[in-house]
């Protein structure tokens, strides 16, 4: 049977809190980037950034999605 690797001391509480508090910050950071809203720059509803506006549809001074055409498009799914 093969021998596996076995710590030769015990690792302090220091240690270990060192090891887990890297996986702390990085969640944190994650969720402070998830919550983040700013005002869209057409309808000034709060918008996720670097994305469209899930109002109006506009980023950065344009249309990049068209709302009217899906609208249509739900409507006669929904009709048929």
């Amino acid at each position: 049977m093969a021998k596996h690797p076995v710590p030769k001391r015990r690792a302090s509480a220091t240690r270990g809190g060192r090891r887990y508090s890297t996986w702390k910050s990085k969640e944190l950071k994650r969720l402070a980037k998830i919550s983040k809203t700013v005002p869209c720059t057409k309808c000034k509803s709060p918008r996720r950034p670097h994305t469209a506006c899930p109002v109006c549809g506009y980023y950065r001074g344009r249309v990049v999605v068209d709302l009217a055409a899906k609208d249509t498009k739900k409507v006669s799914k929904v009709k048929a």
